[in-house]
């Protein structure tokens, strides 16, 4: 250890003599970081309607995993308990497919390439998290690129419009689904209000810009027309009602949670759009199809519960059984429907449980350095996955690590400054 080094050490308060190789903050190569907060920022940035045939953050994810070569004893350090269940997920979805033997191949391994890159995206992802500074570059890069993809929606940049039969329009940009772009939006909404509400001087905070950045965000969604993208950035939200160390904290948090939640609420109801989808849907039971399609989901399961009816091919019998005219396939919309009427019990065990691994680490973590902002990103992104598949989604995967980072590496309670010089950077 250099002189410099054991000073800033010394002037932190940490007995460097006493940290372990795991206690102590690693150095993440910069190109490995800036790759890595390039493919965050990419993530808003879906183009569906694109001249390449490669979609923006697959690319981007590509590029950062190349570059974890430079740095591999930190980039693959650790293999979580959760990481191998997904991986046991890989391996139960290429027998599911021999078992069906689903015909429908360049489907099928197309989404499994994208499956691989995923869960390495979230392996890589978690060890990197160690770093302080990491974390705090992931949760500032997401929170400005989601301000620069409401900001754009807004102010009509590359907007297309969709006439709803409800009455008014549904908002988006560059052809992007309007419910994964709200889900990616709550998510940005809950780490710009999570860092402002958290009580550790490790992350930084917006300051006087977070209200306005949670309402740019929040009014972006409610343009979308989405109401599982509402839904999602109200239960983020209501995560910080949960903890505080006083009963003052606990009285302001709930409070916060509960103005904003108001206002998004009054927000929705102000719109055409938004009000009438949820007037059909209280009224008429109509929920885009989805009233068609979970019975369907049920049906399939009792059906073959086992193995299923394989990947791509349940979404090709959902539209048979729904006789839906329009579409050649239906997609689930809904993960666990996805995982059970896919792969049935032998994939969604080994899915759910990695998943479940994450949930419980965020939760650990709540008392840490990060507080409750790990936990409301994974409850905006899980609850737009009620109405949505999004299995292979990016923001999925980074919800997920964050989760699993905060558990392994964050949840003891903060009672030293950051060990490390790299405080003063992102």
């Amino acid at each position: 250890m250099s002189a410099s080094t054991g000073r800033v050490f010394l002037h932190s308060g940490w007995d460097t003599s006493a940290m372990s190789a795991e206690q102590v903050e690693p150095r993440v190569n910069p190109l490995i970081r800036m790759a890595l907060y390039l493919f965050v920022f990419s993530i808003p940035f879906e183009m569906p309607q694109r001249t390449i045939p490669v979609e923006i953050p697959t690319l981007t994810g590509a590029m950062f995993l190349l570059t974890t070569v430079l740095q591999p004893s930190v980039c693959f350090r650790r293999l979580p308990a959760a990481f191998l269940w997904f991986v046991a997920y890989l391996w139960a979805f290429g027998l599911v497919v021999l078992i069906n033997r689903v015909s429908y191949t360049t489907l099928v391994l197309q989404l499994f390439v994208w499956m691989v890159q995923v869960i390495l995206l979230f392996w890589v992802g978690t060890n990197l998290m160690r770093s302080d500074r990491v974390v705090r570059g992931i949760l500032l890069t997401l929170i400005i690129a989601c301000t620069i993809r409401a900001a754009l929606q807004i102010f009509g940049i590359a907007v297309m419009t969709q006439d709803v039969y409800t009455g008014g329009a549904r908002v988006t940009m560059f052809g992007q689904n309007t419910n994964l772009t709200s889900m990616i939006l709550a998510a940005g909404m809950a780490a710009v209000v999570g860092l402002q509400l958290n009580t550790s001087a490790r992350l930084p905070r917006m300051g006087i810009l977070t209200w306005p950045l949670a309402a740019l965000m929040g009014f972006a969604i409610i343009q979308s027309g989405s109401r599982g993208g509402l839904l999602s950035a109200a239960l983020g939200l209501t995560v910080f009602a949960l903890r505080g160390s006083s009963i003052r904290q606990r009285v302001r948090n709930g409070l916060f949670a509960l103005v904003a939640l108001v206002l998004l609420g009054w927000g929705a109801y102000q719109t055409d759009v938004m009000r009438n989808r949820f007037e059909v849907a209280a009224v008429q039971g109509q929920l885009a199809g989805r009233e068609e399609i979970y019975p369907a989901l049920a049906d399939m399961f009792i059906e073959q519960p086992i193995f299923g009816w394989g990947p791509i091919a349940n979404q090709f019998e959902i539209a048979r059984r729904i006789e839906d005219t329009e579409h050649e396939r239906r997609d689930a919309h809904n993960l666990v429907g996805e995982l059970l009427t896919s792969g049935g019990l032998f994939i969604a065990i080994p899915f759910l449980i990695g998943m479940g691994l994450c949930i419980r680490a965020a939760w650990r973590a709540r008392h840490g350095a990060l507080e409750l902002v790990p936990l409301a990103i994974l409850v905006a992104v899980l609850a737009g996955m009620v109405s949505g598949t999004w299995i292979a989604g990016k923001i999925v995967w980074l919800a997920l690590s964050i989760a699993l980072a905060a558990g392994m590496f964050w949840s003891e309670p903060a009672q030293h400054p950051t060990p490390r010089h790299e405080m003063a950077g992102v």
